[in-house]
Order: structure tokens, then C-alpha cells, then sequence
């Protein structure tokens, strides 16, 4: 043990979750660009829209973007490739600073893992764009499906944490959102009135005609929570380093 002239330094002794210092730049730059993923996302969007005659952001889902319909396709999917790059980056950033922050290393090998699966989906739309059936199937578009655990695992991640109380309620609605979302993106609505014959009041006409709003309002539940997470941990890393 070192020695001052003031006898022998006290032995710190440090959760044994976290390590022996604090993340480093690097993280912080990682949660920046998990920041960075929902206006990446929705930005690359209203980039490439307008190189697609008569595309309507209400009527049609955002892959349509990178199809041969477009002028400058490239626009939607390097965008999406390059979103897929700041998520694996975030991947990063999440894992240190929830295990820095006390969060277990199971849910926090969890959110690593959905984060990296969403890449690998955000690559698949990029090098598979539409029409090619790989852009929904194959190994990539598979992994991309993890995307769909994040609601869940945020708030189990974040729950306990300092000063995420504001979070906690965002998280929670944004989970209930989703949980009233999956009947219907799923066609279960839909198949449970074909076969009791219950007709479901303007359901098809949603289907239809909204199909662009749904998959907007249902991207906002999985990338708008990646950006708020991160901000909220980079806050809690610089607060733990002053």
C-alpha cells in the first residue's frame, strides 16, 4: 500500500460491477452516436422522399425509399447502412456504461445484443433493398427482428438507475404503446375477425391507406427509446466523473 506523510492511503473499495475506473471518452462518444440513431433514421427519410415521385410519408413504409421507384435510391440506403454503423458503435457505448453504472451483466449483454441484432437488420435494408426478397428474409433480416426486444429490455435495464424517474415513465408508455401496437401490425386483429365475424369498424381502411403512419408510429417505439437511453447514460457518466 502507498505510503504519505500522513500515514496510509484508504483502500477504495469499489462495487465489484463496476470497474476500477471510470469509461473512458470512447463511451461517451459511443451513447453520442446511439443519440444520433432515431435522427438518423427519420432524417434519411425526409432526405430521400423528395426524389420519389408521389411518395406519401402517410400511405407508404419508409423501405419503399430505397426501391427502384426512387431517383437517388443510394440516398435511403446508405442512410441505412450508415444507421446500422451508429447503432453497432452505440452497442458499445450501452455495454460499458450500463456495467460502469451497477446494471447486470445478463440484461446488459441483452441490450448489447439487441442493439447489434437492429444493425444487422438496418444492414440488411441497405444491401437488400426492395424488391429483393432478401430485404425480409435471409440471416440478417432475421437478426434484424432483435430491434423488437429494446422496449423491453430498456426498462428493465434502466429501471433502478438515478434520476430515471422522467425515463421510467417515458419507457413505460412507450412499452404499452407497443404492447397496443402488435395486434394490429401483426394481422392478429385482422385474423380474429375473420373467424369470429365481428367486423372491425375502418381496421382494412387503416390497413390500407395508413400503412406509412403505422410503420412510422411503430419505428418510434424502438428508435426514439435507443437516443433518450443513450442521452440519459451519457448524462449519468459525465455526472459520475465530476
Amino acid at each position: 500500500m502507498a505510503e504519505t506523510g500522513l500515514g496510509p492511503e484508504p483502500y477504495v473499495v469499489r462495487p465489484m460491477s463496476q470497474p476500477a475506473q471510470p469509461p473512458d471518452r470512447l463511451t461517451l462518444v459511443a451513447l453520442r452516436a446511439g443519440v444520433a440513431v432515431p435522427l438518423l433514421y427519420f432524417g434519411i427519410q425526409l432526405l430521400a422522399a423528395p426524389f420519389y415521385p408521389g411518395y406519401s410519408f402517410v400511405a407508404r413504409d419508409a423501405s419503399t425509399l430505397g426501391s427502384p421507384g426512387s431517383a437517388y435510391p443510394a440516398i435511403f440506403n446508405g442512410g441505412a447502412i450508415l444507421t446500422g454503423v451508429a447503432m453497432l458503435v452505440a452497442a458499445l457505448g450501452f455495454l460499458r456504461a450500463l456495467r460502469w453504472l451497477g446494471v447486470g451483466p445478463i440484461v446488459s449483454w441483452l441490450v448489447t445484443g439487441a442493439l447489434i441484432a437492429a444493425a444487422a437488420g438496418n444492414f440488411n435494408a441497405g444491401l437488400h433493398p426492395l424488391p429483393d426478397p432478401r430485404h425480409s428474409s435471409g440471416l440478417l433480416a432475421s437478426l434484424g427482428i432483435g430491434i423488437l426486444l429494446l422496449p423491453v429490455l430498456l426498462p428493465v435495464a434502466l429501471w433502478r438507475l438515478d434520476g430515471a424517474g422522467a425515463l421510467r415513465r417515458y419507457l413505460g408508455v412507450n412499452l404499452m404503446v407497443v404492447l397496443l401496437l402488435i395486434p394490429v401490425m401483426s394481422g392478429l386483429v385482422q385474423r380474429w375477425s375473420m373467424m369470429s365475424g365481428v367486423e372491425v369498424p375502418g381496421l382494412q381502411s387503416l390497413l390500407n391507406n395508413y400503412q406509412g403512419v403505422l410503420q412510422r408510429v411503430a419505428a418510434l417505439t424502438v428508435f426514439a427509446p435507443i437516443g433518450i437511453a443513450a442521452g440519459f447514460l451519457a448524462r449519468s457518466l459525465t455526472r459520475s466523473r465530476t
